[in-house]
């Protein structure tokens, strides 16, 4: 059956759905290597009409050879980052351990110094020396006159 358009001049291709299918076989897909370049099933073009092979870009083995050192270097700078880094890290945990050891120090200090200068100390001392304990400072002092 062919379909054509008021609009259009050119001639309309038939369609190929109405066709008798049992004459037509199937087609398996082609191997793309055996028959060249193939997108499902089609062999691909260049702008000039050939057929072309895919083709990997050519490296020269001296690029490879720079190319592998360039890398060893940049690995063995990355490694001597890394022991470099861990070398800090444990510095900066021995200070840590350090500091903490002289902050429980100095804290041991300040609570036996406390205990030392602290109100119930003071008051044994004053009583050992002779002083009577006043009592609570609320208290009304009276004058005799």
């Amino acid at each position: 059956m062919l379909v054509k358009s008021p609009m259009k001049k050119t001639e309309v291709r038939p369609n190929k759905r109405k066709k008798n299918k049992t004459s037509r076989k199937k087609k398996r897909p082609r191997d793309s290597s055996a028959s060249g370049n193939t997108v499902y099933g089609k062999k691909v073009k260049n702008a000039d009409g050939s057929s072309s092979r895919i083709s990997f870009p050519k490296i020269k083995p001296w690029k490879v050879i720079v190319g592998a050192i360039v890398l060893g270097l940049l690995g063995m700078l990355y490694l001597k980052h890394v022991f470099a880094t861990q070398e800090l890290l444990r510095e900066v945990q021995q200070l840590e351990r350090e500091y903490n050891q002289a902050k429980r120090l100095h804290s041991n200090y300040r609570l036996t110094f406390d205990r030392m200068i602290g109100p119930a100390e003071i008051y044994d001392k004053a009583n050992n020396q002779g002083f009577i304990n006043g009592g609570p400072a609320e208290k009304v002092i009276e004058v005799e006159q």
